[in-house]
């Protein structure tokens, strides 16, 4: 057994060296690329971005097929042609996004807000903060979301959710760049959902991303688009905890390359004391703020890799 860790030490050594770097490789590519897209034209920068896109989608990988799954799932009345036709053009969106990070994080404020041509509903989020018990704003991964915390920066102090990446070196970039205009960030864990209370409980913002798939613990079955998809609990419990309202905020890019702020609150039984109602009513927001513009939503990501009895889908 001596010899036998003795042969694998130099082993695992090797393999430690080898992540650190391929993780400083993929960190100093990323840094490189969040700099020259925010410097370059930005016309150049979607025109690369969606030469990228359609490059991507010749290829058989993983993120088209789950983005193909997804679709499937979501909008099985929709002819197979017209489901691909929304995968690609989701596929072009996807690349766009990525695109849009560097200017995102590294533009100044006024510079970055001047990209947005519209803001409709604002006024829910007024009358929502006006009852004085807290809003929680509910960010899906629908068009440039990094564009959300800056705007709402403008408005009102604000306290969000944020999950440290896997490679551990992007972490300053990320927290430097959302943190800029004065947001609070606090880890995804107990300490995080403590701060959150203590902001609603001061009458504050707090933001979240609601379509991400949770722990195990954290999350029950809801329908989303009429598939059960492990939806997390977080926001119906401070709800519950203050009667804090709910407002969806999404950021859409439109034809001329500006952006169009859409606000609008939450499926009234989002508030229902009954978790099932208030998780379907979660879902179902979601889904109204999607269908707003379908191809710029993230169908690459995994929603729907559990299935109810928590086994593993398959299909992915």
């Amino acid at each position: 057994m001596i010899s036998a860790t003795r042969d694998r030490a130099p082993t695992d050594g090797k393999e430690s060296v080898a992540r650190g770097l391929a993780n400083s490789a993929i960190t100093v590519t990323f840094r490189a690329l969040l700099y020259v897209s925010a410097a370059l034209p930005q016309r150049l920068v979607r025109f690369l971005a969606s030469c990228a896109g359609w490059l991507a989608w010749q290829f058989n990988t993983t993120s088209r097929r789950i983005t193909e799954r997804n679709i499937e799932i979501a909008f099985p009345e929709l002819p197979l042609l017209e489901q691909r036709r929304l995968a690609r053009a989701s596929f072009r969106q996807l690349c766009r996004s990525v695109a849009d990070i560097g200017p995102s994080w590294l533009w100044p404020a006024e510079r970055l807000l001047d990209c947005v041509s519209s803001v409709v509903g604002e006024e829910h989020l007024h009358a929502s903060a006006a009852e004085g018990r807290g809003v929680i704003v509910l960010v899906p991964h629908l068009g440039n979301w990094e564009l959300i915390g800056p705007y709402l920066a403008t408005l009102y102090p604000i306290t969000a959710l944020y999950k440290e990446p896997r490679i551990s070196a992007l972490n300053d970039i990320i927290l430097r760049a959302r943190q800029r205009n004065g947001n609070i960030l606090v880890p995804a864990n107990k300490s995080g959902v403590r701060a959150l209370l203590k902001a609603l409980k001061s009458r504050e913002l707090v933001a979240i991303l609601p379509d991400q798939v949770p722990s195990r613990g954290g999350g029950e079955f809801a329908l989303f688009f009429g598939e059960p998809a492990l939806t997390m609990t977080l926001v119906s419990k401070l709800i519950n905890r203050y009667s804090s309202k709910a407002v969806f905020v999404s950021a859409l890019r439109q034809p001329d390359n500006s952006y169009q702020i859409v606000i609008r609150p939450a499926d009234e039984g989002i508030y229902s004391s009954d978790r099932s109602s208030a998780l379907r009513a979660l879902n179902k927001s979601i889904e109204q703020c999607v269908l707003d513009c379908p191809e710029q939503y993230q169908w690459e990501y995994k929603r729907y890799k559990y299935l109810p009895d928590f086994s593993r889908r398959k299909s992915y």
